[in-house]
């Protein structure tokens, strides 16, 4: 009953082990900074997307056009074109950080399109896990002069990736795993378990929990101990994930990139190894 105990205990403990995204590849204390302060985390991948609380992505354009201001520059000059604005989904519903990163430069319209999205102030909150959480989204905006008559219509997408900067993403959807799978994957550790000389007499079950980032050609990288078993068990299984084949990278809008894995490994008092990790199949 012990043992039982410690494994779901080792197991609660991996469900709460999430960084922030995005986090820079080698700032490891800034993923322990973050893992205190979960609820400043901005996701781009949730399981509930959010949108505009009256009739959506709809009602948002009516909106927006409804109190359009053309600006006076843009009009007399018969300038349109097209904005993006990155903006943040509050738990609460609210929005914030809006942000114009594509403008028509002197137009105004810049401007005038984070003023309307401003006046959006209700919104159905983005969900991970259950929880309401901060989302990033990008709204693209095209004003238009069609016979002077001054228009606008909206599209909402995730922003693309960064551009030239290595950062390791904790994802949500597309996570990186095993190429052949967990089950051909445990299999290798098996295969190639040299089991600790210190736990080889005696009767013991321990969990290790480990953190690796897996790169956008699948090698694992960064291999740190989380959560130690001793007996020699931590620097062996840090031993077999540096080993391991290649896997299939995670990837946004399917762009491979680097991500952060975390998996829990049991070494039975069989002299084997088993994976704990919740996502296993």
């Amino acid at each position: 009953m012990k043992k039982l105990t410690t494994t779901i205990a080792c197991l609660a403990c991996l469900c709460l082990l999430s960084f922030a995204y995005p986090l820079k590849a080698n700032d490891t204390h800034l993923q322990q900074k973050e893992a205190k302060n979960k609820t400043d985390y901005v996701y781009v991948q949730v399981d509930e997307d959010p949108d505009y609380a009256d009739d959506g992505l709809e009602g948002l354009e009516k909106l927006m056009r409804e109190n359009l201001k053309y600006p006076k520059n843009a009009l007399s000059n018969n300038v349109s074109g097209s904005i993006s604005l990155d903006f943040i989904i509050e738990k609460d519903g609210r929005i914030s950080n809006i942000l114009v990163v594509k403008d028509v430069k002197g137009s105004g319209l810049g401007e005038e399109a984070k003023r309307l999205l401003s006046l959006a102030k209700k919104w159905k909150r983005g969900v991970r896990n259950g929880e309401k959480v901060r989302v990033n989204r990008r709204l693209n905006v095209v004003f238009s002069l069609e016979n002077t008559n001054p228009d606008i219509k909206i599209k909402l997408v995730i922003p693309p990736l960064p551009e030239n900067l290595d950062v390791v993403y904790t994802l949500n959807h597309n996570q990186a795993e095993p190429a052949k799978g967990s089950k051909e994957f445990e299999g290798f550790l098996n295969k190639n378990l040299q089991y600790p000389a210190g736990a080889l007499n005696k009767d013991l079950e321990k969990v290790v929990i480990v953190n690796f980032v897996v790169d956008k050609e699948g090698s694992l990288t960064d291999i740190k101990v989380l959560r130690p078993g001793g007996f020699g068990f931590d620097e062996e299984i840090t031993r077999l994930l540096a080993l391991s084949p290649k896997w299939v990278s995670g990837s946004i809008n399917e762009i491979p990139v680097k991500s952060s894995k975390s998996m829990a490994f049991k070494f039975t008092s069989f002299k084997t190894i088993e994976i704990l990790e919740p996502l296993k199949r």
